[in-house]
Formats: structure tokens, sequence, C-alpha cells
């Protein structure tokens, strides 16, 4: 009994423990200080983050309240993988984060990680990223129509598009669920 034990305290200790990349594993604080300049980016009005568990794992930004008011909820950031819409480009896996308004528009885009092609045909270049602000969660987005397409990148465009569009309305869908719920 005692060998049994001791080989698996040894087991234990010698295998090591790795992190899940995008997050579902990293518990509040660390899991914000990880994706910090990317919510900097999609929610810049935030002063502060939260990171919020569950279902569907998402940050929520707050403006901190003045003299005893309560935090302003200015909006949600997400990883399209969290929300169950993983990306696969042409290359690889995308992860990009958006950030939405309570309202239900989409603040911004960024892309997290990829490893598609880089230059003018990437879709981490502004002219991807600039066309999502101020979207509405219901709207169509579709490559070519209310889209413009990247030439050479578009299985790429087409993919972090469609990702974009649903799990935005996954998010906003969640959270007007939530708001439901906790009235009185």
């Amino acid at each position: 009994m005692r060998r049994t034990t001791a080989a698996i305290a040894i087991i234990a200790i010698s295998v090591p423990t790795v992190p899940l990349t995008y997050g579902r594993s990293q518990v509040g604080g660390a899991r914000v200080k990880q994706y910090q300049e990317h919510l900097r980016t999609v929610l810049p009005e935030a002063d502060h983050f939260v990171s919020k568990g569950g279902e569907y794992p998402h940050f929520r930004g707050y403006i901190r309240g003045t003299a005893g008011e309560v935090d302003k909820l200015v909006g949600l950031a997400y990883l399209n993988s969290d929300v169950g819409h993983a990306i696969t480009g042409y290359a690889s896996e995308i992860v990009v984060m958006v950030g939405l308004r309570p309202v239900g528009t989409i603040t911004a885009v960024t892309v997290v990680t990829h490893n598609e092609p880089y230059g003018y045909r990437s879709i981490d270049l502004a002219r991807f990223k600039d066309q999502f602000p101020n979207r509405r969660y219901r709207e169509r987005l579709r490559v070519g129509d209310d889209v413009d397409g990247i030439s050479g990148a578009t299985i790429t465009v087409s993919a972090a598009t469609s990702a974009i569009r649903r799990s935005t309305r996954r998010m906003f869908r969640e959270f007007v669920k939530e708001q439901i719920e906790a009235q009185p």
C-alpha cells in the first residue's frame, strides 16, 4: 500500500501540468492578466475586468463607480473558442477576441493567435478587423456582402467572419437570458 501511494505521489509530482492555451482552466485574475492587451483593445472604455466562468467563459469590462456607486458594465469580451465556435482557417486554428456592448453591438475584434499567412493577406490587419465595430449581433456579416474579403485569404476570412457572427449571437443571447433570469 505504501509503495502504491509513493508511486502515485511521484507520478503526480513529475507529470507537468500545462494550462490550456485559451484559458478555460485558468482562474479569474490570471486569465485577465493573460489577455490584458486584447481586453484593452476590445473594451477600451473599461478600467477593470472580471473573468466569468460557466458554460461560456468570458470577461466583463467595468468602469469603477465613484463614492459608493455600483461599477458600470461597459461590455463583454470573449474568445470565439470559449463560446464554442473554433475557427480553422486555411492553415490552422484562429482565435479571436470580440468585444460586445450590453446593447448587442460589437466594439472591436482582435486576433489573439493564428498561423495563417502574414503580410497583405493577413486577417490581423486593420482592414479586416475594422469592419466589425458597431455591427449588431443579428447582422448577417457575409463575406463579399457585408464584409470585404481579402484577396488570397478567402477561406480564412470566411471562417473568421462566420465564427465572429455565431459567437456574438450566442454570447448576446446568453447575456440577455442571464439578465432576464436576474429580474425579481
